[in-house]
């Protein structure tokens, strides 16, 4: 365990082959996200229902073959629940690493929005009650999960600044919705 007692996230491919081996319906960055925007408003999330939202179909206790994976997601829960439970100020988006192509990362960065959103919907939250930041924010988020790749190649590194721009900004939209409507959830009991 790491001293400072700061989880580290699973990569990006490794929760992307737990996922396939156990017959997801999800996409790694999407999985995350929904977590992450659970989380974000203060949800009691359990595990198990997690994972289970995830799946095609349920996996029988004790199956050995899914059990590293199952330890995957595991391993990704507590992360994200640790990042949201604790007065830290980051967290970090499981997307693939800057090696993989550009592509790839923009449509997992798309693919995360896309299940941050879907699970804010879940809990209904009306974010007309937020501040014009939050609002703001909320409609970036929607913006970005339509994201993709057009092949037009303008010049590399414009393209990987504009990316970790992005990147940057999910990050702090995220803890910008989570200061407004994570304290509220607590506040009112939720």
């Amino acid at each position: 365990m790491m001293s400072n007692n700061k989880q580290k996230l699973p990569g990006y491919q490794q929760v992307t082959e737990a996922l396939r081996k156990i017959n997801a319906l999800s996409e790694a960055s999407e999985a995350h996200a929904l977590l992450c925007a659970l989380f974000t408003v203060g949800a009691e999330v359990r595990i198990q229902a997690w994972m289970d939202s995830l799946m095609a179909g349920p996996i029988e206790t004790g199956d050995i073959m899914a059990a590293p994976s199952l330890e995957v997601l595991k391993q990704l829960y507590q992360t994200a629940k640790q990042q949201f439970h604790t007065n830290s100020l980051s967290f970090d988006l499981l997307l693939p690493d800057d090696e993989k192509p550009f592509y790839q990362r923009i449509d997992a960065l798309a693919m995360w929005c896309q299940g941050y959103l879907s699970g804010l919907g879940l809990m209904e939250i009306d974010f007309s009650k937020g501040s014009s930041e939050v609002q703001e924010a909320v409609s970036d988020l929607i913006d970005m999960s339509r994201l993709q790749y057009d092949d037009e190649v303008t010049g590399r590194q414009e393209e990987e600044r504009a990316y970790m721009d992005l990147v940057e900004y999910t990050k702090v939209a995220v803890l910008l919705i989570h200061s407004e409507f994570g304290v509220k959830a607590k506040q009112q009991g939720a």
